[in-house]
């Protein structure tokens, strides 16, 4: 039971101390203003009504999401090693394993923490897409601006009430700014359900479409993969080297299916590079929604596996080298 406070403890510290990085607060924002700036400047549908919306929205989800993920795990990590606070918990009863899985479990929770905020902009970002519809009330083209704007809103109503609890309450506004956006897309996801895409009352039917979370929760595992590189990396870099080698890595595993898997059978070095390193195509699954199409079950399933042993593989590769740091 001790072991397990420590664990949590640690964890928790590390997902505050990340979230009152400003970066991570600004990139969070990031992802939700420009997933929500899509529906708005969209001028095409590509032959479905709100398919650009939520193709956009997952790659915005996973382009920002890299850099978060990325830089959380590099400063919760690295940064500790160099400033020697690392060496203050483990000068305690604290064993090396649990200090580095208690960081993963940290920034594991930041990520999921955004992966929830750029989910529901997206879920709103597809609602608010110009769509045809033929109802009993509606009959054309119909755009919900009332969503669309109020989507806009979220994250400054979200600075002010982290600015607000600063001032009275001095705690940091990051965290506040974090924690009251997450909150507010609930809400407007909340009130917007309870309306169609036109505006009339229409409780009970939220008109969203939950086949994209999955998809969503795709490209979190695949940002948790990335967290598990990143930390790992960092037991023996620092914060650009770590990044830069971590995005060619990234880079090497979206062109792994082309440069190596083609390969597989005329060179033995091609099917072993195929294997190792990471195919972060699989997360990928956008073209399996469009046409009112879902994921596969199976689909979903094995490629949970595939990043749970990936990530577990790739954090015993990073407590092996965290125990032979030297910390000072």
């Amino acid at each position: 039971m001790r072991r397990i406070g420590q664990f949590l403890a640690l964890a928790r510290l590390t997902t505050l101390e990340a979230m009152r990085q400003p970066v991570c607060l600004l990139l969070a924002t990031g992802a939700v203003l420009a997933t929500a700036l899509t529906p708005v400047l969209t001028l095409h549908n590509l032959g479905e009504a709100g398919r650009l919306a939520r193709d956009s929205g997952l790659a915005f989800h996973l382009f920002f999401g890299l850099f978060l993920a990325g830089y959380a795990s590099c400063v919760s990590l690295s940064r500790e090693l160099r400033r020697g606070t690392a060496a203050a918990v483990l000068s305690k009863p604290v064993g090396r394993g649990l200090f580095f899985s208690a960081k993963f479990a940290g920034v594991a929770m930041l990520v999921m923490m955004y992966s929830v905020c750029t989910c529901i902009a997206t879920l709103l970002a597809e609602r608010c897409a110009e769509r045809f519809l033929n109802t009993e009330r509606i009959l054309g083209y119909v755009t919900d601006w009332r969503t669309a704007v109020l989507l806009l809103t979220v994250p400054g109503l979200a600075f002010l009430v982290g600015g607000v609890f600063h001032y009275l309450k001095r705690g940091a506004f990051q965290s506040s700014a974090f924690v009251a956006l997450i909150l507010g897309l609930l809400l407007l996801l909340g009130f917007a359900g309870c309306f169609d895409q036109a505006g009339h009352w229409a409780p009970y039917h939220t008109h969203v479409q939950w086949r994209i979370v999955p998809a969503s929760v795709l490209v979190t595992f695949a940002l948790l993969m990335f967290s598990a590189l990143a930390l790992t990396l960092s037991t023996r870099l620092t914060l650009v080297p770590t990044m830069t080698l971590c995005v060619a890595i990234f880079c090497l595993g979206l062109m792994s299916d082309y440069w190596f898997g083609i390969h597989t059978e005329a060179f033995a070095g091609a099917h072993l590079l195929h294997n190792i390193i990471p195919n972060w195509q699989h997360f990928w699954a956008a073209d399996f929604l469009a046409n009112e199409g879902h994921i596969p079950a199976r689909l979903l399933t094995m490629t949970t596996l595939y990043a749970t042993a990936v990530t577990t593989t790739l954090l015993c590769i990073g407590a092996a080298l965290f125990n032979k740091t030297e910390v000072r």
